[in-house]
């Protein structure tokens, strides 16, 4: 079973129409109904509030899964009913992530640096020979001001 068949199954034995989910969620009620047709997906706050709504964990919506049940003391946070309150207090430990060797130097690979000079050259060249074609018109106009 896909999300799309959770969320109408659970709809339906809630017992309620895809308008009034609509209304609860505050979205049209073409939402709902490319949410439970599969083509398209609530964004993860209304995942949260049809969780809720329906009584049944975020990852059975998603996967149709329940993972445990975790305590406020498994997770060492409070319960206190109040989320910014509860993240504020979790301390989160310093780990460093680890660069590969490439990120840490950030410098490029002679293919790479070898690539770049022949695209300046090009770049040179072709540059050079734009201002080059410009001063030889520019010399033609004037001589043939001069002599026509």
């Amino acid at each position: 079973m896909n999300i799309a068949e959770r969320l109408k199954d659970l709809r339906k034995e809630a017992g309620y129409s895809q308008e009034q989910v609509a209304e609860l969620l505050n979205v049209s009620r073409q939402a709902v109904s490319k949410w439970e047709s599969a083509q398209g997906y609530p964004d993860i706050e209304n995942i949260i509030k049809l969780a809720q709504m329906y009584e049944v964990s975020t990852d059975y919506l998603l996967l149709g899964e329940e993972s445990p049940a975790l305590t406020a003391d498994e997770t060492d946070i409070p319960k206190t009913g109040n989320l910014e309150t509860d993240l504020s207090d979790i301390e989160f430990p310093e780990t460093e992530i680890p660069q590969s060797e490439n990120q840490s130097k950030r410098e490029m690979s002679p293919e790479t640096k070898k690539t770049l000079r022949i695209i300046a050259i090009i770049v040179a060249v072709i540059g050079a020979s734009a201002v080059f074609t410009v001063f030889l018109i520019a010399a033609l106009s004037l001589v043939e001001r001069f002599l026509g």
